[in-house]
């Protein structure tokens, strides 16, 4: 829930409150922040909704368009009744089913961006682990080489740590 809206509830801004719940649908159609928006008002005020004016509203799904949706929109805003507000929340999913959908792939589409970042993250810590210890493996066999005289020894030891130093090299620079 959006910080603005919980300050309205706490102030006790009765037609704010009413406005964020019923505009929320619009901007989210799948309903789910509209569904814990409402529970928190309900749960706050006793007087969240007003008593139905009893207008009537085509029930048939295949007449539900946009037009009817601001519609009803703008009735609920001048009578913020439960029965009204279910109406609304029905023909907005609807109606706006679309939209939800997108909604839906570009969740996704950032989670799956966000699951790869955090692949190529972990793949870059793993190779930098690994050429750190391919350095670091030179430079004990390098040492060791040249304590024990070995030149060989040393000169593998050396290549190992001049490999492993262009890999990192070449990994901080990506």
């Amino acid at each position: 829930m959006k910080a603005k809206f919980i300050k309205a509830v706490e102030n006790g801004d009765l037609v704010s409150v009413r406005l964020f719940i019923s505009n929320e649908l619009m901007l989210d159609p799948r309903g789910k922040s509209f569904s814990e928006m409402k529970k928190f008002a309900e749960s706050k005020f006793s007087n969240l909704y007003d008593v139905d004016d009893a207008k009537s509203y085509t029930s048939t799904e295949t007449e539900w368009n946009e037009i009817l949706l601001f519609s009803i929109k703008n009735d609920l805003d001048n009578n913020f009744s439960k029965e009204k507000l279910t109406i609304y929340e029905n023909v907005a999913k609807h109606v706006l089913k679309d939209k939800a959908d997108q909604l839906n792939k570009e969740e996704t589409s950032c989670s799956q961006r966000k699951y790869s970042e955090n692949v190529d993250r972990e793949q870059k810590k793993n190779n930098k682990k690994l050429y750190m210890g391919i350095t670091v493996g030179g430079a004990a066999v390098a040492v060791t080489g040249l304590c024990l005289s070995r030149v060989v020894l040393a000169s593998f030891g050396f290549a190992g740590v001049f490999i492993g130093g262009i890999l990192l090299y070449n990994d901080t620079r990506k």
